[in-house]
């Protein structure tokens, strides 16, 4: 089907648009990992942090860094990871989704377009999470950081920390504090 080569085409994008980011990102993890990047809140030092947090919007990749401390309370600024890297991904995605929606007319069978669709969407974020974690892990490996790590998805309560690879609930009732359930 011409629909789901679209899709995988899409995918493929992103993959060759992560990795020709990569070493960037990893630099950047590297900073923020050794604390170089990072900007602490009034009243907080280096010394309080507990826990790195990384949390993104699937949609559009958007990856947020924040420190917090023993008490899960944000202690840094945000930092932006990723915001303007994948410009040229979504333009060139989106000139193919168009493409993709237009087909989806086409297509007779409604829950076979949308088991295509769920493949596409289920490869992307894979592809992603699989990306940002090898580059955290390289970052890690060039840093011997040690500081737990989170990755979430900015609207679940549920993560994954790097070191132990843990799955993990996390308690965000409110914005500036994150607590971790292993």
């Amino acid at each position: 089907m011409e629909q789901i080569e679209d899709l995988k085409k899409s995918n493929g994008i992103l993959k060759s648009t992560l990795n020709n980011i990569r070493e960037k990102i990893i630099d950047e993890l590297v900073n923020v990992l050794n604390g170089n990047a990072i900007s602490m809140l009034p009243d907080f030092k280096k010394e309080d942090m507990a826990a790195h947090n990384f949390e993104y919007r699937h949609e559009w990749f958007s990856m947020v860094f924040f420190g917090s401390n023993a008490a899960g309370l944000t202690i840094t600024e945000e930092i932006d990871l990723l915001r303007n890297e994948l410009n040229a991904y979504f333009s060139e995605s989106e000139e193919l989704m168009d493409i993709v929606s237009d087909l989806e007319d086409d297509c007779e069978d409604e829950e076979e377009w949308e088991e295509m669709k769920e493949e596409y969407e289920q490869e992307k974020y894979e592809i992603f999470d699989d990306w940002f974690e090898s580059c955290w892990k390289e970052a890690q490996k060039l840093t011997g950081s040690s500081v737990p790590t989170y990755l979430s998805i900015d609207e679940l309560d549920f993560g994954v920390e790097f070191i132990s690879s843990d799955s993990v609930e996390i308690n965000k009732n409110q914005t500036n504090i994150r607590r971790y359930i292993h």
